[in-house]
């Protein structure tokens, strides 16, 4: 039965004895003096209850003529509570709905707020699970933000809603502004919902950083162990190191005692190195203060280029085409500050020359005191043959340059119908390439580097070669068809034990990767001419390792024979 009461409130509920047992009139509400509390006064059990207002309603649980118990509160925006109540208060626990943000609370309640253990989902399905105090996030708890692709977690101590004090986070994949992304994680503590104070951040990429933190970045003494190796122990400002280095330098030393007697060149991009002697390389890392900087770790290259000649073609289809795959199959040029470009060219530090290895100036520079065939020389026993050979070819000279241009073309179909045996013979050995060092104190060093002979069918010497036969064209020999087909035999043999005499450009790069701090140093470039060894070298240095002493030792077999003599001639007495 449902009984109509005044000013519109109505109840539909439990009775007793067709009666509510109390007086017509009551407050409706603990709080509001206006409104009519339809309950009796000692009444209790399930009832439905409509506000004045119109914006609660509440069916549930009554003791007393107050909500106690289990029971609902519906509100009009669509939002509601449903629960325990406690004397006429929400207390106790139970879930809350808000309309407004779509966001569901499931937990413990204090006289209507959000007080003790709950968890709080959110419509983009992140939830916090953990401690409130008066509606906020206070003390521990665990936040799960969700993304478009990953999520986040934080777990650790809050304050008004903030994270604050000890707490460990693990990013989501987007990039923040502080930097940090998917996988990186920091452990340490926490101010106003930023880092600071000490922790330690370990990135996605394996890079670990231990230190200070302030402003949610880098900030105080602190360690970064990135993942190319390099390893920085210092001051940090505003997330970088306090001093960092900008560029590479390179200090060089070719080894000569005679060179460094000498005085020293006026264009220090310039230096001399000397077939079969060793230099070396040694590397800084500087700032814009031209400081060395004591970077620990940091991984750098060093390599030797040759000027770099482009394709030369007959305006033909076919040598073009041809030029252009060869060009794609070639190492791209490096630019240099010397004004042109260079190609890679083969450095060791695995080759051992003795002094008789290293060429003679004499021998290189004046081929007419050689023989024509150097495998052959003139001895003391053929002194007339030799001379009597000069006469003769004094007159062969004589006849070959007057028919300068068809043994041109003679020796240069010779040169190409050399059979693959002497193609095997002449055969370049190859060298182990030197590998990349990791700077020690900002510094690092390579000794006893060579420029290994060049690789069959090193381009840039066959088109340097080409465009010199061309010029040569063009111009008038002075020397004889001899002359030069010895000096061609002797440099083709020097060329497979060293280099070719010629301008090099040496060149050193970080090439730590990835690069620490996304930024690489400036590299170095260094001219070097390679040259013949000088005459004082290759003296000083049979001083310093004599010979095999001829007379000396026919001497010493002499005395042993004038020895065995005496003896014979002792005993037959």
């Amino acid at each position: 039965m449902e009984l109509k009461l005044f000013r519109s409130n109505t109840y539909a509920g439990e009775k007793f004895r067709d009666k509510r047992n109390a007086r017509p009139l009551r407050q409706i509400s603990e709080r509001k003096e206006h409104s009519v509390n339809p309950f009796p006064k000692r009444g209790s059990g399930h009832g439905i209850y409509q506000y004045e207002n119109k914006y609660f309603r509440y069916e549930g649980q009554w003791r007393n003529g107050t909500k106690h118990g289990h029971g609902k509160l519906q509100m009009a925006d669509g939002s509601y509570y449903e629960g325990t109540f406690s004397n006429g208060e929400i207390d106790g626990k139970g879930m809350r709905f808000f309309s407004q943000t779509g966001s569901k609370y499931t937990g413990q309640f204090v006289k209507g707020e959000l007080h003790g253990r709950g968890t709080m989902v959110y419509t983009d399905g992140s939830m916090y699970e953990g401690e409130w105090y008066r509606n906020r996030k206070h003390g521990y708890g665990i936040m799960k933000t969700l993304g478009s692709n990953s999520s986040e977690v934080y777990e650790g101590s809050y304050d008004k809603n903030m994270k604050h004090g000890v707490g460990t986070m693990m990013y989501a994949k987007k990039i923040r502004s502080d930097g940090c992304r998917n996988g990186d994680r920091y452990e340490g503590m926490w101010v106003n919902d930023m880092r600071e104070g000490r922790g330690i951040l370990y990135s996605n990429d394996g890079s670990v950083y231990e230190g200070n933190f302030q402003g949610d970045s880098f900030s105080g003494r602190g360690v970064m162990h990135h993942i190319s190796g390099l390893i920085y122990d210092g001051l940090w400002v505003n997330g970088f190191p306090e001093i960092m280095a900008t560029k590479l330098k390179i200090s060089f030393d070719n080894n000569s005692e005679i060179d460094k007697k000498k005085k020293s060149p006026k264009d220090k991009t310039k230096v001399s190195i000397f077939q079969g002697i060793g230099f070396t390389v040694s590397v800084e890392c500087l700032n814009e203060s031209n400081r060395v900087i004591l970077d620990q770790g940091r991984e750098i290259r060093l390599t030797v280029g040759f000027r770099y000649y482009p394709p030369v073609s007959d305006n033909e289809k076919e040598d073009a085409l041809f030029d252009m795959i060869e060009d794609d199959v070639e190492e791209k040029p490096i630019e240099t500050p010397f004004g042109y470009s260079v190609v890679p060219y083969p450095i060791t530090d695995q080759i051992n020359f003795s002094v008789e290895d290293i060429p003679d100036d004499d021998e290189q520079d004046d081929p007419s005191k050689s023989p024509t065939d150097p495998s052959q020389g003139p001895t003391a026993e053929s002194g007339d043959e030799s001379s009597d050979e000069k006469q003769e070819n004094t007159e062969n000279d004589k006849e070959e340059n007057s028919e300068e241009k068809d043994e041109e073309d003679k020796a240069e179909g010779d040169e190409n119908d050399e059979s693959p045996d002497m193609e095997k013979e002449n055969t370049v050995p190859q060298f182990p390439p030197i590998t990349t060092l990791r700077t020690k104190d900002g510094l690092c060093k390579w000794d006893d580097l060579h420029l290994t002979p060049a690789p069959p069918k090193y381009r840039p010497f066959e088109r340097m070669e080409e465009q010199e036969r061309l010029k040569s064209q063009s111009k008038n020999r002075s020397r004889s068809k001899a002359i030069d087909k010895f000096r061609m035999k002797k440099q083709k043999a020097l060329e497979e034990k060293f280099a070719k005499l010629g301008e090099y450009v040496l060149i050193v790069e970080d090439v730590t990767n990835p690069p620490f701090m996304n930024r690489r140093l400036e590299p170095d470039f260094l001219l070097m001419k390679l040259k013949q060894p000088p005459k004082e070298f290759k003296r000083e240095s049979k001083k310093d390792h004599p010979g095999w002493d001829t007379s000396s030792h026919i001497k010493a077999s002499m005395r042993v024979k004038e020895d065995e003599m005496l003896s014979k001639k002792h005993l037959k007495d």
